[in-house]
Parts: C-alpha cells; sequence; structure tokens
C-alpha cells in the first residue's frame, strides 16, 4: 500500500511543447503522492507553450512554472536551479513532450515506500532484455544500447539504462554531489556520479519509451557522442 504523505516533486521541462504538456501535467496530477509540479523552461520558451503553462498553472494548484536563468542553461541547469523549489524528500524530472510517460512513476514510487534505503530508482529501457526500442530507430536502438553496454562494464551494477533519465531521487542524497553538465550530458552523469559511492542504493523497472507526438528532439545521435566526454570524465574520477 502506497505512503498517502504526499513526498514527491515533480519537474517538467518544457520548452515547446502545448497539447503533450497538458497531458503529462494531468496524468501527474492524478497521483496522490504528488506534493508540487515544477514546469521549468528556458528563456526561449515559445509563446505557444508558455499560453500552455499559464493556462494550465491556473486549473491547477500542483503546478508552478519557472524561468530558468541564463547562469542555469540547458537541460542539466533546469534541474540544478529547480532544486531550490524542492521540499519533499523525493523528486524526479519528466519530458514535457511525453517521453518519459508519467504512468510509470506508480510503480517506481512504490519501490521507494516498499524499500526505504533505496537513494535512486532508475527506469530502464532495457530491463527485459529488449534491444530495439519500437518507434526509436533501428540504428539509434543499437547504439544506445552498445552504449549501456560500455557504460557497464566499466561501473557494474545493477543498472542497464543509463542514458534515459527517467529516475525518482531522494532529494538530499541527489544534493549531495556536485555535476558539472549542464547539457544533455547531465542524464548520464547523474547515474554514474552515484555509481562511484557504496552507499549509493539503486533499483531498476521497466519504462517503455513513448514516442513524442509534437515538437523535434535536439538530442541527436551525434549529440549523444558527447557522452563519451562526461563517461571519461567520471571514469577518470573511479580510478584515481
Amino acid at each position: 500500500m502506497l505512503n498517502n504523505k504526499k513526498e514527491l516533486t515533480v519537474i517538467v521541462l518544457a520548452i515547446n511543447e502545448t497539447f503533450s504538456l497538458e497531458k503529462v501535467i494531468a496524468d501527474v496530477s492524478l497521483f496522490s503522492f504528488v506534493a508540487k509540479i515544477l514546469i521549468v523552461s528556458p528563456e526561449f520558451v515559445t509563446k505557444d507553450c508558455l499560453k500552455t503553462q499559464n493556462k494550465i498553472s491556473e486549473n491547477n494548484i500542483l503546478v508552478e512554472t519557472i524561468i530558468q536563468p541564463l547562469e542555469y542553461p540547458g537541460y542539466g541547469g533546469a534541474i540544478k536551479f529547480s532544486l531550490k523549489y524542492i521540499k519533499t524528500k523525493y523528486f524526479c524530472w519528466l519530458d514535457g513532450d511525453g517521453e518519459t510517460n508519467p504512468a510509470y512513476l506508480n510503480k517506481m514510487y512504490k519501490v521507494a515506500q516498499e524499500n526505504k534505503e533505496l537513494n535512486i530508482i532508475n527506469a530502464s529501457r532495457f530491463k527485459n532484455n529488449d534491444i530495439i526500442i519500437k518507434d526509436y530507430g533501428l540504428l539509434q536502438s543499437i547504439l544506445t544500447f552498445l552504449f549501456q553496454i560500455f557504460c557497464k562494464i566499466f561501473f557494474g551494477g545493477i543498472v542497464t539504462d543509463y542514458t534515459v533519465a527517467y529516475r525518482i531521487y531522494k532529494t538530499k542524497y541527489f544534493e549531495k554531489f556536485t555535476f558539472e553538465s549542464n547539457d544533455q550530458n547531465f542524464a548520464l552523469e547523474t547515474i554514474l556520479l552515484p555509481l562511484l559511492h557504496k552507499e549509493t542504493k539503486i533499483s531498476e523497472i521497466y519504462y517503455e519509451w513513448t514516442k513524442r507526438q509534437e515538437g523535434a528532439s535536439s538530442n541527436s545521435i551525434l549529440n549523444k557522442f558527447s557522452y563519451f566526454k562526461i563517461f571519461f570524465n567520471v571514469l577518470k574520477k573511479k580510478i584515481f
């Protein structure tokens, strides 16, 4: 049985989403354990997205909208800036386009409640030994899977998906770390760096990736090669 306390803050990243953002917020709002929903956007958020956010916040007391300042740029900067607004025991972040399907939050939170020692609950596209991700593309699926294997060789543990960044964290535990990345590499760094510490306790659930219904991803295959930079930066810390 789930704890009735509202112990989870959900960050939702939005740039140009409208109807997808509305659906994500509606789905998250259904969970009784959600205390707050923070919609976080950069200054270049589109007018339509901003209009959608205002409409949502006017009709949902859980929602607060935030524009990240220039000194907190990028994907990682949005999360770092949002931390000052989080007062709950747990937090997570989702994409406003729906690719990180909010439906899995219920199972992830249940795992957290069943084992209070866990610091991280990770959602994985590969936990069921799937290699090809539906609607993700053959080449991108294979390259993504191979990178997960590469990470596992050097960092070990139960983690099978290092880059999707769909996770519930204990807030205070997350705040112990200093993360360098402000771009998409933040997704990888926020799992690799904790794995260097023995006190990190992780559980994992299966998650089925959902293709976005609007907008275009800025995280191209070429951009994903930059994961190697943060990989080796964290690996140096492991070795030395």
